[in-house]
């Protein structure tokens, strides 16, 4: 076909043929998310097993496979115009646009199978295009040892998801998601016998379906490829970090939730492991100086608290979060792709600085998507991961551990979320001169769009406000029903169920919302007063000025909480 319609041919009907899937997708929204329809496809038959049995290639869409479906389009969309601009003039182009379509495909066919042979299918198909993605440019001898880490660990992923469907099916001689969902209960005291000791089917199927999970999506122990999968073009990065391939896991755990209710050590796994995660994620990403590296981390922290929320029961928290980490995640990746461009292919925060002068657009959409990623006071991230925390500290059993790992988790993204941003946009020049001069000369586009195309931004700008107005509308809708128990609800939750400082009897999320201003300011505080020229009079200034500012805004802060 390229041949026949040339590279603009082919991008536009690739183009036209993704948007329109996208808005009979975004459609149904209400149909699905809100109302909790589900939809049943038989393709038709696949093939016999043992004589017998008959398999059929079906496709089972409720709301968990539709929200996922959703998220996954809404980004490559975007992703698939930036990919235009950022890559119109590198070779192969064709082959990354091929490759980003069948990962996209990948990942649908997963989320929206229907038995386990279609899931198996899909969980392969994206662990393979993954390979190609981060393998693209072949030729670097770090990019190939990349490819192959990430695939040496999504291989032992597939194995244990294999041996989980297998005992699974050989437990229920059954592959369909209904069928088993419905009937687990009457397996739930069956147990097999290797040598003296006895499992139970139920323990060992969430074993097995909780190391595949960890695996994909990077938990601590198994989190090795993640940061090395930089090596993909940054727009394969985009899809892999926010939608595809880390929250394909995610997704493992939220399909078979049913057997995790009847597994006696799931919860406390997913907990332990998903908070110590975030935890460990985010402290690496404060000590790194790559700006991609830092993302990388990043996700591997937002996957952490993904995997925490898995374990609270209610699958609205953990796509809402999904939803928030995804949409963001993705648009900080464009703009941290155009920053590298302009900084000439480098990827350290040591060699940028005072971009905002060029890159006005990029200072502006970064900021909004890190302070919703950061989770500060009026973002949607704030109250996404304040629940998180209200939902964590209701298991007392976990109470301390889980609470100190996910806070300081929180605390560590305020950290490299400030740090990645100061360096990069308002820290001195650090770059090379004729940077800076070049971007001077007139191949300067705009004040508005600086040295990137429309493209690129209208696919940054759209992919944050398609993912406010549709997190918007989630929120709107599920917040009212999700709860931490039967009993307690987030909207009248009482800051003094947790902790209480001497301040009056608050909601738990105005009291977040006051801590985490006070630990923002301290933060500024830090950036403008401990700095190379601290006992000059200008660092002198800037102390005692930032000093004013933070007892000020303390000041409001004390006023509004009485």
């Amino acid at each position: 076909m390229l041949s026949y319609l040339g590279f603009y041919g082919v991008f536009v009907f690739n183009l036209i043929t993704i948007f329109f899937f996208w808005v009979s997708v975004i459609s149904k929204i209400n149909y699905f998310l809100v109302e909790g329809n589900v939809i049943k496809i038989v393709l038709g038959k696949w093939f016999v097993l043992w004589g017998h049995s008959v398999v059929n290639f079906e496709l089972y869409i409720d709301s968990l496979s539709y929200g996922y479906i959703l998220l996954t389009l809404t980004i490559a969309l975007f992703v698939f115009i930036y990919t235009f601009s950022y890559f119109r003039y590198e070779p192969n182009v064709d082959r990354l646009l091929l490759l980003i379509n069948l990962f996209v495909i990948s990942m649908l066919l997963l989320v929206s199978s229907g038995n386990f042979f279609v899931l198996f299918l899909g969980w392969e198909l994206i662990g393979l295009t993954s390979f190609f993605l981060i393998n693209f440019w072949s030729t670097r001898i770090s990019t190939l040892k990349a490819a192959f880490k990430a695939m040496t660990f999504n291989k032992y992923s597939d194995v244990s998801l294999f041996i989980a469907l297998l005992i699974t099916y050989l437990a229920t001689y059954e592959s369909n998601f209904l069928v088993i969902n419905s009937q687990l209960h009457i397996y739930q005291n069956l147990t097999t016998h290797f040598g003296s000791y006895e499992f139970s089917y139920i323990e060992l199927i969430s074993f097995f379906i909780l190391i595949a999970a960890f695996i994909k999506s990077a938990q601590f122990g198994t989190h090795i490829w993640l940061p090395d999968s930089m090596e993909a073009p940054v727009p394969a990065s985009a899809l892999i970090h926010s939608a595809t391939l880390v929250s394909a896991g995610v997704f493992l755990v939220l399909r078979f939730s049913p057997i995790f209710e009847l597994s006696l050590y799931a919860d406390y796994i997913l907990t332990i492991v998903g908070s110590f995660t975030a935890f460990f994620g985010g402290w690496c990403a404060v000590f790194q100086s790559d700006t991609k590296r830092i993302l990388a981390y990043s996700t591997l922290s937002h996957c952490g608290f993904l995997m925490a929320t898995c374990a609270t029961k209610v699958p609205e928290l953990t796509m809402f979060y999904l939803y928030v980490h995804g949409f963001f995640k993705a648009a900080v990746f464009l703009c941290v792709g155009n920053l590298i461009r302009f900084s000439n292919n480098y990827q350290d925060f040591r060699r940028m600085g005072n971009i905002w002068k060029y890159m006005p657009f990029e200072c502006i959409a970064a900021l909004v998507c890190l302070l919703n990623l950061a989770g500060l006071p009026f973002t949607l991230g704030f109250y996404i991961k304040h629940i998180l925390f209200s939902s964590m500290a209701q298991n007392k059993l976990l109470t301390a551990l889980v609470v100190f790992f996910i806070v300081t988790a929180a605390i560590a993204g305020l950290i490299y979320s400030t740090k990645l941003y100061f360096y990069i946009f308002f820290d001195f020049k650090k770059g090379k001169k004729y940077i800076y001069e070049h971007t001077n000369q007139k191949n300067l586009k705009s004040n508005l769009y600086s040295n990137t195309t429309l493209a690129a931004n209208f696919g940054i700008i759209g992919l944050i406000v398609t993912g406010y107005i549709i997190s918007i509308y989630l929120y709107i809708n599920w917040f009212s029903i999700i709860s931490i128990n039967e009993s307690l609800d987030l909207l009248t939750l009482e800051s003094s169920n947790f902790f209480n400082f001497g301040w009056p009897v608050l909601t738990f999320l105005k009291a977040a919302s006051a801590v985490n201003w006070i630990s923002l300011q301290l933060i500024i505080i830090l950036i403008l007063s401990v700095w190379r020229s601290t006992f000059s009079p200008h660092g002198i200034f800037n102390f005692f000025f930032s000093v004013i500012i933070f007892l000020i805004f303390f000041y409001i802060n004390t006023f509004f909480l009485y």
